[in-house]
């Protein structure tokens, strides 16, 4: 059985459309889950952006070679 502790509890924000506001449980659990996002997204951004630029050294590296190996 569920206590009026467990329920979401109503917070006037000016807001009269009579919708619950979250718990504060709830909210700081929903920003962490949208931190932990947007940092996956910007580590993967980061990832793909260190690869390209491997991939850009490697081939000014096999440049060089191949003009050093020409002379």
């Amino acid at each position: 059985m569920a206590s009026s502790r467990d329920s979401a509890p109503f917070i006037d924000s000016g807001d009269r459309s009579g919708t619950p506001l979250p718990s504060p449980r709830q909210t700081p659990s929903t920003i962490y889950q949208i931190q932990i996002a947007l940092l996956r997204s910007q580590v993967a951004t980061l990832e793909t952006a260190l690869e390209q630029e491997r991939e850009h050294r490697q081939a000014v590296v096999d440049r060089y070679e191949r003009l050093i190996d020409g002379k």
